[in-house]
């Protein structure tokens, strides 16, 4: 048990929201930057390595963020699963006077546990163990992940941190609306390698 009182409660929402824009406006950044119009440019510059890893750096930092809201709960876990279990307590949600918000939370509640039963999040989670925060040998009944995998569970998350907020009374605001700064600015920083050319 970490998280004990609603006010404990509303700060990790408040968090979950944040993370929910930085991986949502990393999905962004990164699908804007897979087009032969982009990519065959960096490579005749040169610079296709430099992007290569600057896209790994994202998605590496994006599976950390998504797979850590779904970690067993320790004591001052202040992740999604923790929010979820306090949520959970008998009588707890009843303490939740606004219909609406009540509502919220437990339509966050039954997305958490759509998304913690995907096998997909089995995938992320185990090459995380075994590649990312660690290194070891991976199991062979463990597929690779793909980007569909990384991408699906990221965007169902993203809703669940959305309902969490909503119900939690931190973020009011949908998520996606969040993310349009972040399209314009991946636009303005990949559609200078559209054309085939640099702008100078």
């Amino acid at each position: 048990m970490s998280i004990l009182d609603w006010t404990t409660l509303r700060q990790v929402a408040g968090q979950g929201y944040g993370d929910g824009i930085v991986c949502l406006a990393t999905i962004a950044v990164v699908e804007r930057s897979n087009r032969t119009e982009v990519i065959a440019p960096l490579e005749d510059e040169e610079a296709g390595r430099a992007a290569k890893l600057l896209i790994d750096g994202a998605l590496f930092r994006l599976q950390m963020f998504v797979v850590r809201a779904f970690g067993i709960v320790r004591k001052d876990d202040r992740h999604l699963r923790a929010a979820i279990e306090f949520l959970e307590r008998p009588g707890r949600l009843d303490e939740e006077r606004w219909p609406e918000r009540r509502a919220d939370l437990e339509e966050a509640i039954r997305l958490f546990k759509q998304v913690a039963s995907d096998p997909a999040l089995d995938r992320l989670k185990h090459l995380r163990d075994k590649q990312l925060a660690h290194f070891s040998e991976m199991k062979p009944q463990f597929p690779l992940p793909t980007y569909d995998d990384l991408f699906g569970v990221t965007r169902k998350t993203a809703e669940v941190w959305e309902k969490l907020s909503f119900g939690a009374g931190t973020v009011l605001i949908k998520l996606d609306h969040q993310i349009d700064a972040y399209r314009e600015s991946a636009e303005a920083f990949w559609g200078k390698w559209d054309g085939g050319a640099l702008c100078r």
